[in-house]
């Protein structure tokens, strides 16, 4: 019995009496011409799948919000090089699709051609062996840590693959964005702001230099006055007036009807106060305020009273704020140079009216802020100075204080030996 078979050397099939057979391949060694052809394709991909994984951790690990410092506050390399990343960042996750569809392209065509030239067993272990380094550790440790130098060589690279993959990866990106949202950056809350500062700050172990000694190079940690500021101006969202203001009963104030002779004014000077409020009946009565320099003027043997002076001299007009009012409201008014002393009501409504008495060019006020229920009476008083050691978090010592905190009642002396030790021992 005679069986005629037929050859299909391009099927790799032998086809016996009306049936098929495959036939197996012989594994190509080093000693054939396509081995080489097959291992270096081979070489290729897993250094294009390593390259493909590296960029993934590395563009996708930058934060948004990181970029976007980094253009406008970093060194001039930097700026050029998160200037031509950012754009792709901005398209997360087109950026991300495509990354993956490259690499996995890549990893499912390796067995293809490593199994021409190894067994399976060996194919088995070079594969894992070359993707697990090659392929993933070792792009991955370098992207990270070079993720934007790398990012921003490659772009142009990234680009092209977004044109080769973009019929696909843009209607996964859609999808993407549409159930995930679109990327932001990370944005931080106050409490998280404070605890970044804090981190940048230098360690207690350094804090042994003066608060004059400030860092000269931007690389160094922040010193104790930068944290400090930052910190009080993180923390100034929430205070209020009352929480800096200066007591009513602690406040030194004159009776409109007292005489300015020798005694008086000696008294007035040795308060070293520019400004003195002037009160009528009660001390919650206040009509207007002293300009201590006007006193330059006046003959103490004239004995002149204080209604006079406030009345012919350009006194600036009062400025009334509830004690509820946000500092930073508050700094706002002061900044616009009409006055920086306020008197602090208990909440009572306020409006700005004209006043009609009181214009003059030397005076620091041209309006009024009056309130509609006058029942309510004055608390205490604030000034620009009492806004700042808010902010900076510390109190400014004059010649002149006999306390710099009035609510713990810390005078002076005290003061100013608990901070030099506080910043010789850190903080």
């Amino acid at each position: 019995m005679n069986i005629t078979c037929v050859l299909d050397d391009h099927n790799h099939t032998v086809t016996c009496g009306g049936v098929t057979y495959a036939v197996k391949e012989e594994t190509l060694t080093y000693k054939d011409e396509f081995f080489w052809i097959y291992l270096g394709i081979y070489v290729g991909l897993v250094l294009f799948a390593g390259l493909m994984s590296g960029l993934t951790m590395g563009l996708l690990s930058l934060d948004l919000m990181t970029l976007k410092i980094i253009r406008d506050g970093g060194t001039p390399t930097e700026q050029r090089r998160a200037k031509t990343i950012l754009p792709l960042i901005e398209r997360h996750h087109l950026l991300l699709v495509t990354l993956l569809l490259a690499n996995a392209g890549a990893v499912e065509a390796m067995p293809l051609f490593l199994d021409k030239i190894s067994n399976p067993i060996v194919a088995v272990l070079v594969s894992v062996t070359a993707v697990l380094i090659f392929g993933e550790v070792v792009p991955q440790a370098v992207c990270t840590r070079f993720g934007l130098a790398i990012g921003a060589t490659l772009s142009p690279f990234v680009y092209i693959l977004i044109a080769l993959f973009f019929i696909i990866a843009w209607p996964l990106s859609k999808v993407l964005d549409c159930v995930l949202g679109k990327e932001h950056g990370t944005f931080f809350r106050r409490a998280q702001l404070k605890v970044l500062v804090d981190l940048h700050g230098a360690s207690a172990s350094n804090l042994r230099a003066d608060s004059e000694n400030v860092h000269d190079d931007d690389e160094g940690p922040l010193c104790v006055d930068e944290v400090l500021i930052i910190k009080g101006a993180l923390d100034m969202k929430n205070k209020t007036v009352k929480d800096a203001m200066l007591p009513l009963d602690d406040v030194y104030m004159v009776n409109i009807d007292d005489k300015l002779d020798k005694e008086k004014m000696e008294e007035l000077i040795s308060r070293s106060h520019s400004r003195i409020p002037v009160y009528q009946g009660h001390k919650s009565n206040i009509v207007g305020l002293l300009l201590v320099k006007t006193l330059i003027t006046l003959d103490p043997d004239d004995a002149a009273s204080v209604r006079n002076i406030i009345h012919t001299y350009a006194v600036p007009s009062l400025l009334y704020v509830r004690d509820d009012t946000p500092l930073f409201d508050l700094l706002n008014q002061f900044q616009t140079g009409k006055s920086h002393l306020a008197f602090v009501k208990n909440h009572a409504e306020c409006q700005e009216v004209k006043n009609s008495t009181v214009n003059s060019e030397d005076s620091d006020v041209e309006c009024l802020l009056s309130y509609q229920d006058y029942s309510e009476e004055i608390i205490g008083i604030i000034t620009l100075e009492d806004v700042i050691e808010e902010l900076i978090q510390e109190e400014i010592i004059d010649e002149t204080d006999v306390y710099v905190d009035v609510h713990k009642r810390i005078q002076v002396a005290r003061a100013r030996k608990a901070r030099m030790e506080h910043r010789v021992s850190g903080r």
